[in-house]
C-alpha cells in the first residue's frame, strides 16, 4: 500500500487513525506493531537491549537485524544525508524535524569536538535544503559529565578543567551563533538533575546573546522536577526588563528510576515528584504560565501525553492566539505518538518530531533507552498497540 496525503482539517483528532498513519505503509505498520508488542515485556527489553549491546561489541552479525527492525522505527539514518528520506515524508505531512545526532559521545577533548563538527554540518545542511528547522544539543555530548557535576556541587575546578569548560562554552557559542545566522532553532537537552544547574546558566547565557527577536535557542525543563515551575517563575522575573525571547521546552522527564535511586543512596531529598499526577500538574502548570507571558515566551510542549496536549489545544482555542503557530510547538519521538503529530499538523497547529540518526553500533544505547522508558511509561504501550492494532483492522490486515 502506498502512503497518502491527507488534506489539512480544522480541528484535532487525536483519534483519527487516517491521518495518524498516513505516512506508513502496511509493512511499516505491521514491523510497528510486533515493536511495541515486545516493549510491552519490560523483562525482554532488557535483556534483549544488554543482549544486543554486548553482540555489537563482540561483532555478532546482527546489526542487519537490528537496522531492519527497532532502528527503522525509531532512526532516520545512519547519517543525516540518509536521514533526509524520513524528514520529507514527515514535511509532506506538515510535520517539521528535530534533528538529533544520537550517537554515544566519548568522554574526550576529540570526541566532543567530532559531536561539535557532526552538529555544525547539520547547520550548514539545514541552511542549503530550508528542510531542517530544528536541531537538538545534548550538552555532555560536547563538554564533561565531570566538570558540570563539580560545578554544581560547588567543586572547585582545577585550571585544566577551568580551561575544558570554557571550551565547553565555546563550542555551544559556535553552534548557536551558526544557528541564529541560519535562521534555525536549537533544542538543549535537559538531563540529570546533578548536572543540570551550570547547564540552565549556559542555556540562558546563549538565551541573551541569541534570543532578541526569536527564540533561537531553547533550554528544556524537566517538569517532573519539583522546583521547576519555582525556576520558571524566577526565570521570567530575572528576565525582565532583557530584550529576549525567552525559549522553554516543557517534557515531563526521562530518569525517573536513576534520580529516586540517587537520592535514595546519597540520603537526600527526592528532585521528582513520585506521583505522577504531581507531574501532570506540574506540566500543565508551566504551560500556563509560559501562555500567561507569550509576549516574551516561545513554549514547545514536548509530551506523549494525550491530555496535556488537547489541554494546551483547548486554551490556544479559548484564549483565541491567533500567532500560535509562531509562539507554540508540540513535538513528539520519531516512532511514537503518531496519532498526536500528525493530528495536530493536519489541525494547522507546529507540530515536530525528533529524528534520530547516527552509526547502528553507537546509537543502540539511545534506542534501548527509548524501549526501556517506553515499558515504564503507564498505558503506553497499551495505547500504541490500540491504534496500531485499529489502523491494521481498518485497512483490513
Amino acid at each position: 500500500m502506498n502512503t497518502t496525503t491527507v488534506k489539512p482539517t480544522s480541528t484535532f483528532d487525536p483519534n483519527d487513525l487516517k491521518i495518524a498513519f498516513s505516512t506508513k505503509t502496511d509493512k511499516e505498520l505491521k514491523l510497528a506493531h510486533f515493536l511495541f508488542k515486545m516493549m510491552g515485556k519490560p523483562t525482554l527489553v532488557k535483556l534483549g537491549g544488554i543482549a544486543s549491546i554486548w553482540a555489537i561489541k563482540l561483532g555478532l552479525p546482527i546489526k542487519g537485524l537490528v537496522k531492519g527492525t527497532i532502528y527503522s522505527h525509531f532512526c532516520g539514518g545512519e547519517t543525516a544525508q540518509q536521514a533526509q528520506r524520513a524528514i520529507r515524508r514527515m514535511a509532506n505531512a506538515r510535520v517539521y524535524t528535530v534533528l538529533d545526532y544520537a550517537a554515544e559521545a566519548k568522554e574526550d577533548e576529540a570526541g566532543f569536538d567530532h559531536v561539535l563538527d557532526e552538529i555544525m554540518r547539520n547547520i550548514r545542511l539545514a541552511k542549503v535544503t530550508g528542510e531542517i528547522p530544528y536541531i537538538s544539543v545534548k550538552l555532555t555530548g560536547i563538554g564533561s559529565r565531570e566538570i558540570f557535576e563539580k560545578l554544581q556541587e560547588g567543586t572547585p575546578l582545577t585550571s585544566e578543567e577551568q580551561a575544558a569548560f570554557q571550551r565547553t562554552e565555546n563550542r555551544l557559542d559556535l553552534i548557536c551563533k551558526a544557528a541564529y545566522e541560519a535562521n534555525i532553532t536549537v533544542y538543549l537537552d535537559a538531563e540529570e538533575s546533578w548536572l543540570q544547574q551550570p547547564m540552565d546558566e549556559l542555556a540562558e547565557k546563549m538565551m541573551l546573546r541569541y534570543n532578541e527577536r526569536r527564540a533561537v535557542i531553547f533550554n528544556t525543563l524537566q517538569m517532573y522536577r519539583t522546583d521547576r515551575i519555582a525556576y520558571l517563575t524566577d526565570l521570567l522575573k530575572r528576565s525582565e526588563g532583557y530584550d529576549v525571547i525567552l525559549g522553554i521546552k516543557i517534557v515531563r522527564g526521562a530518569y525517573i528510576e536513576k534520580e529516586q535511586e540517587r537520592a535514595a543512596a546519597q540520603g537526600y531529598p527526592c528532585p521528582v515528584f513520585t506521583v505522577k499526577a504531581d507531574t501532570d500538574r506540574s506540566f500543565d502548570g508551566a504551560i500556563d504560565i509560559c501562555l500567561q507571558h507569550l509576549h516574551r515566551v516561545e513554549l514547545c510542549a514536548a509530551t506523549h501525553n494525550e491530555a496535556s496536549t488537547r489541554y494546551l489545544v483547548n486554551q490556544i482555542n479559548r484564549q483565541g492566539i491567533a500567532d500560535h503557530h509562531k509562539r507554540i510547538h508540540f513535538s513528539q519521538l520519531y516512532g511514537m505518538s503518531d496519532n498526536l503529530t500528525y493530528n495536530l499538523a493536519s489541525a494547522g497547529y507546529n507540530a515536530s518530531k525528533y529524528l534520530p540518526y547516527g552509526d547502528v553500533a553507537t546509537t543502540l544505547p539511545y534506542m534501548i533507552r527509548r524501549a526501556e522508558e517506553n515499558t515504564s511509561i503507564a498505558g503506553q504501550m497499551g495505547r500504541e498497540l490500540r491504534l496500531l492494532e485499529a489502523e491494521m483492522k481498518r485497512r483490513g490486515l
